[in-house]
Order: structure tokens, then sequence, then C-alpha cells
């Protein structure tokens, strides 16, 4: 019988010019060389039971990403196993179980937290926000200074329902109206993902 677990990972360094596409092929692998067995889905082509949290645009950095998985019973020292088989850049924070009948992991993220700074100041990408999400800015705070050695300060930004409003469409929507040059104008972290309950269980 199999045991579905909640992890949150990060992805830093080259690791986060990993599309989202690759990240259950790349679990998996990393399952197999750990030891850790996954339990597969039903139908004319199995594949690892597995839930990723919203999509991420390829080169946003993440320090607190969800993703469901089903393993046949509970391993032992899952976490440390499959961590020290990730990829450089990868990293297992933490693990627990889920009930089975729990809602999905997409109907329980509920924001998400980002980190931005860049070539304009923190309160102009703060007011371009405001007006590219609208109500979807939960809370947001210009000037945050996140960073050391005498960094630009960041933009703070909290948003709704991130599998509707992803990072990318603002991005994409400067980069339009020529506000920016193109992705490499920004520095962007996803800091966290909101979930349901403290805990992550829903």
């Amino acid at each position: 019988m199999s045991t579905r677990f909640r992890l949150i990972y990060e992805k830093r360094g080259g690791a986060c010019f990993v599309p989202h596409v690759s990240l259950a092929s790349l679990f998996t692998r990393a399952a197999l060389r750990a030891g850790v067995s996954l339990a597969l889905t039903q139908g004319f082509s199995p594949h690892p039971r597995m839930s990723f949290g919203p999509e991420l645009p390829a080169g946003v950095v993440a320090l607190a990403e969800p993703v469901d998985v089903w393993t046949e019973g509970e391993p032992e020292e899952m976490l440390s196993r499959w961590d020290a088989a990730l990829p450089e850049g990868f990293r297992l924070l933490r693990a627990y179980p889920v009930a089975e009948d729990a809602p999905s992991l997409g109907k329980v993220c509920l924001a998400a937290r980002y980190w931005v700074c860049g070539e304009l100041r923190s309160d102009e990408l703060l007011e371009r926000a405001r007006a590219c999400y609208g109500e979807a800015v939960l809370d947001a705070e210009a000037g945050l200074d996140v960073e050391e050695n005498g960094q630009p300060v960041w933009l703070s930004l909290k948003l709704s329902a991130p599998a509707q409003n992803g990072i990318g469409g603002w991005v994409r929507q400067m980069i339009a109206d020529g506000t920016i040059a193109g992705w490499q104008a920004l520095h962007i972290i996803r800091a966290e993902v909101e979930l349901a309950t403290r805990e992550g269980h829903s």
C-alpha cells in the first residue's frame, strides 16, 4: 500500500534553470538512485505518482517548493537518501505524510511570496506589480533588504492563487511595454508557497 508524502525542496544556482516539465523525471531518477520505491499510476502508461506545486519560469530560484509523492511503504531515512541523490542545487528540506483523501496539492496552494530586484527601484516594481495583478497582490513591501554586501533593496510580493497569477506574466508584460529589456533585468526568488494550513496538511 502506498503512502502519500509532501516534500518541501529548494532549487538554487544552476538548478533554477531546470524547467518545470523536467522535475518529475529528475526526482524519479534520484529516487531510483536512493532506493526509494515510488508508487505508480494506473492505466496503459504507468508512471510515478507525483504532483508538483505551481509552475515557475526557468531561471527563478525557489526556496521552499512543495511536491506530493506516493511511495511504497514508509522508507526509513527517505529524506536524507533522496536528498543525497538529487543533482547539485536541489535540496530536500522536510517531508511529512499527507492523508490519501486530502485535497490535491493544487487546491491547497493559496499564495506565493516572491522577492524581486533589478534595474527598477523596488517602489517602481511594486507600482507595476499592482497594475498587473490588482487584487491578487495580498501583501507587498518595497525596499526590503534581503541581500548582504550592499546589493540593491528588494520588493517582497505576495500573490494569491499562484497557479493563475504566475510571476512570468508580469515580467512578460514589462518586456512587452519596454519597461525592461528582458528577464536578465530582474533577479527573482520565490521564497515560499503558502499552503492551506501551517503544516501544509489539507
